[in-house]
């Protein structure tokens, strides 16, 4: 079992949790609304979450398990790099972003999980770019030739997707954020690999 893996209670558990804190926000989410929801006793949440930190955290894992598995059957379908920028996309920005507009207390949702989440989130951050790097190992020659490494621009596409998510005012400028972030990338990763 690696870090990232969750066993299926802790999995409905988590799940249960994350309609809670969209619906009430982080600060007024409480562990008897998750129990509630989840449909188990308080001493039964306690005895998987021991604190609503760790709860918060095991949301963070899951939340990042779906979009890791939805990015990774997506590469599966495809090798062709935009087809993959897509997805990268629409699971680490525009879902997202989906979720949290989707909830009346979004400001503190973002500022509750950064607070009490820190290492999941370096963590997931780690699985992230780590995926990137695998994505654009292929273009290395055509990256290096336009000044940049496979890990700098795995990293701007991570620190871009996570400033859409977080800085597009609708969804129609998410799209147009997400649409000039793939032209980039496309631009330095092909520009000299003839593709």
């Amino acid at each position: 079992m690696t870090a990232y893996d969750m066993d299926q209670r802790e999995i409905d558990i988590a799940e249960a949790g994350r309609r809670v804190v969209l619906r009430y926000g982080m600060s007024r989410t409480t562990m008897s609304d998750v129990a509630q929801e989840a449909g188990i006793s308080r001493q039964t949440l306690y005895a998987v979450f021991s604190s609503k930190d760790e709860l918060l955290r095991a949301i963070i894992r899951q939340l990042s398990n779906r979009k890791v598995a939805g990015i990774e059957a997506d590469f599966e379908r495809t090798s062709d790099l935009g087809e993959r920028l897509d997805s990268v996309i629409l699971h680490m920005a525009i879902k997202s972003f989906e979720l949290l507009q989707a909830s009346p207390d979004a400001e503190d949702i973002v500022t509750g999980f950064n607070a009490a989440c820190k290492e999941e989130l370096k963590s997931n951050a780690v699985r992230y770019h780590d995926l990137l790097t695998d994505m654009l190992k292929p273009y290395q020659r055509s990256i290096n030739s336009a000044g940049m490494t496979v890990p700098a621009l795995a990293d701007f596409i991570q620190k871009s997707t996570l400033m859409i998510k977080h800085e597009a005012s609708d969804m129609a400028h998410i799209t147009e954020l997400a649409g000039s972030l793939k032209a980039l990338v496309l631009h330095v990763a092909l520009a000299g690999s003839g593709k």
